[in-house]
């Protein structure tokens, strides 16, 4: 609880207060007020950058070391090269850029987040504004008088302590009642700002949950991805590997049907077929996706409250096209931001993660189908 300031020895234990934190919070809002004009958002996308070029210095000494020597990571390279001489060149060249946007996009998210915090190096108040509107609206506070300062403050209180000598009694009262409404003023606004403060600190928490909560779905996103490369390699991928957002259907476009192909985690209660030419109360996002004929736009429907489906259309082989659609509450956080939101990756980078996990598929099928047509054609002669 804070209490209200009325005794000299108050003025006094502010007055050291002040004194201490003026020369570390002045200079902290002189940068403030120079970035108000600037833009943040280049900045952030290129700090890492900075970041990632001060590592080279050490690529030297790394390749120095014989890696394939040590145990562990021998193997590692050995494992590594087996899957690369497998794995199709133009697959490598579709996953790996998604890799490395992931990659960089986790290290713009940590700069972002160093540039939203005050007192480092990479601070900007723009993206404090952005990412941390609470605590921006506490300091923004302290930028609107151009002249304010805690210096200016501390010299405030350091006259009311000690007072001009002057042999007229008059002159002195009148100079401390002005100067003491003046820090009382002040001491009221700080009382403010400590409950801002405790705001503030919930809010903290919150955005610190998230952000862990979103680091923690990438996490579990690449340990999938990983895992269904080593099981493509080992030629026993299919479509239950595919589950690593949400359940999910699939369609291929016949006409003007859709013919369902897979179901994979979700009630079975989707249609098998769906004629596109029946008028709908309300239109399947199926539906949608494939009268579109955009292959980089999701659409979205809702069979039920508080369930919700999400489609898109895929180019396939042969001049085939498919419809991916998953399934998922409005409850499923996860869901929610790898689907919908761009907040943790773009969104399409997971369709496109997707499409090309169907391609791989949809060749394999291919080639059973074939090396069965010759096999029952050897049977026939």
């Amino acid at each position: 609880m804070v209490h209200a300031v009325s005794t000299k020895n108050d003025f006094q234990e502010y007055y050291g207060f002040l004194y201490q934190i003026k020369d570390d919070l002045d200079p902290l809002l002189k940068k403030m007020r120079s970035q108000r004009d600037e833009k943040w958002v280049g900045k952030a996308w290129i700090g890492p950058v900075k970041q990632i070029a001060g590592y080279v210095k050490h690529f030297k000494v790394l390749s120095t070391i014989k890696w394939a020597s040590l145990p562990l990571i021998g193997q590692a390279i050995i494992v590594l090269g087996g899957v690369f001489k497998v794995v199709p060149v133009w697959l490598i060249f579709v996953i790996s850029p998604i890799f490395l946007f992931l990659i960089y996009f986790f290290y713009v998210g940590r700069y972002i987040n160093k540039m939203a915090t005050v007192g480092r190096p990479e601070f900007h108040l723009g993206a404090l504004k952005s990412k941390r509107p609470a605590e921006y609206k506490i300091w923004n506070s302290l930028l609107q008088k151009e002249s304010f300062t805690f210096g200016n403050l501390y010299e405030v209180m350091h006259a009311y302590i000690n007072p001009p000598k002057d042999s007229s009694v008059e002159s002195v009262l009148h100079y401390s009642m002005g100067h003491e409404s003046a820090l009382m003023d002040t001491i009221e606004e700080l009382k403010n700002r400590l409950e801002d403060y405790e705001d503030y600190i919930e809010d903290m928490n919150a955005d610190l949950e998230n952000a862990e909560q979103s680091i923690e779905y990438l996490v579990q996103l690449q340990k999938d991805i990983n895992t269904n490369l080593y099981r493509m390699v080992n030629d026993i991928m299919d479509f239950d590997d595919l589950r690593i957002i949400t359940p999910f259907t699939v369609y291929e476009v016949d006409g003007n049907y859709l013919r369902k192909i897979k179901d994979v985690g979700t009630s079975g209660g989707s249609l098998k077929e769906i004629d596109m030419t029946l008028s709908q109360g309300k239109e399947y996002a199926a539906v949608t996706a494939a009268k579109s004929g955009t292959f980089i736009q999701a659409f979205e429907s809702n069979p039920y409250p508080g369930r919700t489906v999400v489609s898109f259309a895929m180019n396939m082989l042969q001049g085939q096209k498919w419809i991916w659609c998953f399934h998922f509450d409005e409850s499923n956080k996860r869901a929610l931001s790898l689907t919908k939101s761009n907040d943790i990756i773009e969104v399409r980078q997971i369709r496109r993660l997707i499409h090309a996990f169907c391609l791989l598929i949809q060749k394999r099928m291919i080639l059973e189908k074939e090396a069965a047509e010759d096999v029952r054609q050897s049977q026939i002669q």
